[in-house]
């Protein structure tokens, strides 16, 4: 077995949501550094004395990873190119939101607003939601794309002097990565398994443009793909290191059930639009900037309708509706 090199974890503070994001840095004979946190001024200063606590430099960062293309783990992508010469690895189905972070934010914004305008949310509220999506900033592109190197499902990166299966593990999103150390039984989990249910976030459905994703699926289906490995410990993108990953994987899937039924019994009560549901099932959300339970009930409403137990119909003008069969 390969000497197991455990990572410093440094939090990166976001201030919604999660209240940090996690970067790992590996030692090793490349200094290694999995994500980036959330672009800030103050964050940038965190990563780089965190950095400096563990004994290393920015400077000296060898080899940045990146699970997927989220704000909050590609922020500071810019400012340690420029601090560093290190190589950017990064999923190769994620490539063009380097090269044109314009284009891919705007095809995703547009998607995004025709999905929320059909969910039954009051003008108010669909205005306000509308208009935080359309205030959020692009990445900015990467001028210098020589820096980087991209990785696809079973490729394999070295991290802190050990292999690591890259694997595409769809469900939070569906460029989301994990990489596995299956001989250690260890996981650096990007978003997909965390101490607490990751959000399956909706998005367009590459094979059937202008559908969504069936994002709750897929996660259910990488979780069942991840349990065959019986991993020890996890490194996930927020919160704290965990161990037994079969056992957060029961805990969570215990706890979608329930959720599942909860949804069910909204639209058994008459909630008939998935507005009203997230409402019944998540009112101590505020929605902008938290859509996480929107996304979930999207999750509960495709399985239930796979289970036959609901039925979902859209109006002429594209409003959907859920009712009991």
């Amino acid at each position: 077995m390969s000497k197991i090199i455990e990572p410093h974890r440094i939090e990166i503070p976001l201030g919604i949501m999660f209240h940090t994001v996690n970067c790992y840095l590996f030692p090793g004979k490349e200094l290694t550094l999995v994500d980036c946190g959330l672009q800030s001024e103050g964050n940038w200063n965190i990563l780089q004395t965190e950095i400096k606590k563990h004994g290393f430099d920015v400077k000296e960062i060898d080899q940045l990873i990146i699970t997927h293309e989220h704000p909050d783990h590609i922020g500071l992508l810019h400012e340690i190119l420029d601090a560093s010469l290190c190589k950017v690895k990064a999923p190769e189905i994620i490539k063009r939101w380097f090269s044109d972070p314009d284009e891919m934010t705007e095809l995703e914004r547009t998607f995004t607003i025709k999905m929320l305008s059909s969910l039954g949310f009051p003008k108010d509220e669909l205005a306000a939601s509308l208009k935080f999506l359309q205030s959020s900033k692009p990445f900015k592109k990467i001028k210098d794309l020589a820096r980087f190197e991209y990785f696809k499902e079973g490729d394999y990166l070295e991290i802190g002097h050990s292999k690591w299966e890259a694997l595409n593990t769809p469900g939070h999103c569906p460029s989301q990565f994990v990489f596995l150390q299956a001989e250690q039984r260890r996981l650096i989990s990007g978003d997909m398994l965390l101490p607490i249910a990751p959000m399956p976030i909706v998005v367009e459905n590459p094979n059937d443009e202008g559908e969504p994703i069936q994002a709750l699926k897929q996660l259910l289906a990488s979780f069942e793909r991840l349990r065959l490995y019986e991993i020890g410990t996890v490194y996930p993108g927020h919160g704290e290191i965990f161990s037994d990953a079969n056992a957060m994987i029961d805990k969570q899937l215990t706890r979608m059930k329930m959720r599942k039924e909860e949804c069910f019994e909204a639209i058994k009560s008459g909630m008939n639009t998935p507005y009203q549901v997230n409402r019944q099932m998540y009112p101590y959300q505020t929605m902008p900037p938290d859509f996480s339970g929107m996304h979930m009930v999207m999750g509960y409403i495709d399985l239930l309708r796979t289970e036959g137990r609901i039925i979902v119909q859209k109006d002429d003008k594209g409003q959907l509706f859920v009712g009991v069969k």
